[in-house]
Formats: structure tokens, sequence, C-alpha cells
């Protein structure tokens, strides 16, 4: 393309015209040249396509959010009062409203918002999304959301929407700050273009609160896409026949500073089994996968497998699962069920509180390590609750807010490999006891107890409920913005 055209404005001066290009002015047919310098560079904005969360699998239709701009700070602690800030996207004449359950987990891309040139080049190091609010007089029309839903909302599988309460920070920017972008910022260069890509993560940004609302907790992230342009992706199918299986459960998890394997992103397989991440920021990730399948009037269990160490630019086909049981005769999960409670300094307060079932499992030539593994039915993995007075209509502990979970989890013992050189080959699941941990972290509170806020040695079996009597009990609370 570049030759093309250099050789149509060659033809040109020929004519007896003037060449003008890579910042070269040359008179034809002179001996005069000048070199210009370009100062500023140019930003395309695109959001990323997040891993499936929505039906026939999972509990929504659609998500849809209304973005009206999209800045940038070269300082990672600036205030949105601050100087500094320039716009990457502005969309405020005319927001755009996005399903962010719109596609299947095949591309990265779900959509560009926007192209911006003339901007100051430098390492940017704080994102800001704006969506508009819900109470604005107008937005986008039609409006997906319908009347009397807002601007933001989630449609419900097979049912109407309801409006996705925001807080204060859609209106003031919903932050990226370094920790979340892939390589601690967006670098602009005079001269040069750069592609910025957004993720926003459906699927883990929505919580039920015990009113029955929906509340936007957003997890997003960004990275320039020359930079990040890698993925993980790959194809889920029963172990024993090779079909796939859809709607699985996958998670990338990296371990923590406590050595254990926390989520950093989270999906659900397609139609034909197929997951995809991107991008992805440098490093290795340890992927969990477990399903519960059901085909006609038959469910079926399928193990948690694990596979560690797997690099960037991986394409794990034929991921597989191990059902619990011999194919067509079905096997149901287990049920753990037990009580969280909450109180301030105050007295019962509530609190966003994010709830991990745990597994051992031993990597080739490591150490155990405790992973998370996926729980079935949940919006969000792992699961984040919020404590309330009175969930459900069951009283709390006196001077507690309190939440009564149950998790379904696999009653079987994982599936477990690590990839070296170029492969995986996977252990058979121990058999024997299947025990878990039931691990509690939030950040708004300061002490639990037990600390570390840990119930282990949770033994479960095919198709029971298991109780857990001693509750994680959180202190020190301060009740979430939005509440």
């Amino acid at each position: 393309m570049r030759d093309s055209f250099v050789f149509r404005l060659l033809g040109y001066c020929l004519l007896g015209g003037s060449l003008i290009t890579a910042g070269l002015t040359i008179g034809c047919g002179s001996n005069t040249t000048q070199t210009t310098t370009p100062s500023t560079g140019s930003v395309t904005t695109l959001l990323s396509d997040p891993p499936v969360c929505g039906a026939p699998w999972g509990q929504f239709e659609n998500v849809w959010v209304t973005i009206t701009k999209v800045t940038a700070n070269i300082s990672s602690t600036a205030a949105d009062t601050d100087s500094g800030w320039i716009t990457l996207v502005d969309l405020t004449a005319n927001p755009k409203q996005i399903d962010l359950l719109s596609l299947a987990s095949t591309t990265c891309v779900l959509t560009q918002l926007g192209s911006t040139s003339g901007l100051p080049p430098g390492n940017y190091q704080q994102i800001r999304l704006y969506l508009l609010d819900n109470g604005a007089a107008t937005g986008p029309s039609p409006n997906d959301c319908g009347a009397g839903n807002g601007y933001n909302c989630v449609v419900l599988t097979g049912g109407s929407a309801q409006e996705l309460q925001l807080s204060s920070e859609a209106q003031t920017g919903l932050k990226i700050p370094p920790g979340q972008m892939s390589g601690g910022g967006l670098t602009i260069t005079a001269g040069q273009s750069a592609d910025l890509v957004i993720d926003f993560d459906a699927c883990s940004s929505i919580l039920q609160e015990g009113n029955g609302k929906f509340r936007l907790k957003p997890t997003l992230r960004a990275g320039e896409m020359e930079v990040t342009n890698n993925s993980i992706s790959g194809n889920v199918v029963d172990g024993t026949n090779q079909s796939p299986i859809a709607g699985a459960s996958v998670l990338l998890e990296q371990p923590d500073p406590s050595g254990i394997d926390r989520v950093v992103r989270a999906g659900v397989t397609g139609s034909g089994g197929s997951f995809i991440f991107c991008p992805l920021p440098s490093g290795t990730y340890d992927v969990v996968v477990a399903a519960e399948a059901t085909t006609g009037v038959i469910t079926t269990t399928y193990n948690a497998t694990i596979a560690f160490s797997v690099p960037l630019g991986t394409a794990l086909n034929n991921f597989p699962l191990v059902p619990e049981t011999a194919s067509g005769t079905g096997s149901m999960p287990a049920t753990i069920t037990g009580q969280i409670t909450s109180v301030g300094s105050g007295g019962a307060t509530g609190a966003d509180i994010t709830l991990s079932a745990l597994q051992q499992a031993t990597p080739t030539g490591g150490s155990p390590v405790q992973v998370t593994i996926p729980i079935f039915g949940v919006i969000s993995q792992p699961p984040t609750i919020t404590t309330t007075t009175n969930p459900s209509g069951t009283a709390c502990p006196a001077g507690t807010d309190c939440f009564n979970y149950s998790l379904q989890v696999p009653a079987s013992n994982p599936q477990v490999g690590t990839f070296t050189s170029g492969s995986i080959t996977y252990g058979a699941p121990a058999t024997g006891t299947v025990t878990y941990s039931i691990n509690g972290t939030t950040p708004d509170c300061t002490a639990s107890a037990p600390s570390p806020a840990t119930i282990s040695s949770v033994t479960v079996t095919p198709g029971a409920t298991t109780s857990v009597g001693t509750a994680l009990a959180f202190s020190g609370c301060t009740a979430p913005a939005a509440m």
C-alpha cells in the first residue's frame, strides 16, 4: 500500500508537482530539502470480546452498558479533577450502547470505540472509562434496556431487563490503573499509532444483592495490542469420547503471595467447546476447567482438570474432562453450605466477600498448590456475595449482617497435568476421599475468624450436601460504596 502511494506521488512530481511523504518535502527540479518531525501520536481504542457467561448457559441474555468517554493520564494517581487528562474517545454527544455478551468467545475484539490523533507523546499510566448515568435525561435511541431500566442493564435468560446499578465512579471514570494494564501503561509515540484494548469483563463485574437487584462492580483491564497480542485458547472435550463440552467453566489462575492459585480471568466455553482469553499480560498461567452438562434428562458432572504452567500463545486443543460416572448414567455435583457474617465498628455492616472452593494439586516437579475450582451456577468465578440483614428471611446472628452460601462443586478429585516441552500429559484423578477448603477474601474488612479466612477439610460426596458448621466471620468491615 505504501509503495503504490509513493509511486503515485512520484508520478505527480514528474508532472511538475512536489512530493510530500514521511515528513520529507522535495521540490521537483530544485535542491531544496526540508525535514518535518511529527510531534503527536494517535490511538485507536477497542473493547475486547470477553469470555461468554451468558445464554444459553449463564444467567444473562445480555449485559448492556452505555459508554460516553475514555480518557488517559500520565500520572497513575491523578484524580478525575486533576490536570493532564487527555481524551482518547469522546462519545458524549452520541453515547454508544454495547452488549458485552453479543459475541461468542472466538475473537479478541468486540467493537471499536473510536480513533483519536494529535495526542501528546508519553507513557500513560491510568485509563478511565465513563458510563452514562442511568438517570440521564437523554441517551441512545432506541434504548436496549427499555423504559424504566436506565441505560445500563442486564437481561435475564428468558426474562426481562433489570437496571444495573452504578456507583458514582461510573461518572468520575471506571479506573484502570497500571496494575491492570499490560506493560504498565499506554505508550503514545510521536508519529506513530497504537491500539488500546480495554477488557470489560462482564462475567466478573456484576453482583446480585440480597434484595435481588444487580450492581456493577467493574473488572476492567487494558493493554496495547502490539504489546499484549497473545492469548490462551482451547477446545474442551469429554475425555472418554472426545465430544465437545459447551458451557464448561474455564479459569486462568496465578499464585497469590500466600501461594493460593487465584482466578485472573474466567469464562465459559461456547457451543463447540471453544474458549479464548486475550489480550493477556506476559507470564504463565494455570488453566482449570470443570463442567456440569445436561443432555436430555441426564446431567453429567465432570472432574476439574488442571493444566499447570501454560505459556502465552498456547492452543489447548482437546482439553479433556473426566466424567464422574460412566457415560449415560449421569452424576450430580456436591453441595457445600455454610454462613458468612460481617460487622463494622458500629455493628452489623454489609460487605462484598469472594468465596473460593480450593482443592490441592501438585504440578510435575513442584510442591502441592491450593487451586481454585469452578463453582457451578454462579454469575462470576469465583462468586462474590454481599452480606445483608436477614437474607432470604433468615435471621443473622445478633449484631451482624450475613449470607448463607450454597456452593455446587465437582464431587471428585482433579485430573492434573503440567505443560512441558510443548505438550501436557495428564495423571488420572486420585480415588478416595474428596475434600475442599472454603476461603473468603474481601477488601471491605480488616480481620476474620478463623484467620486466615479458610475452613479446611470439607469432605463431599456426589449428590449430597455438606454443611459447614463454622461460620466465616469478618470484622472491621466498611460497607461497599454502592450499598
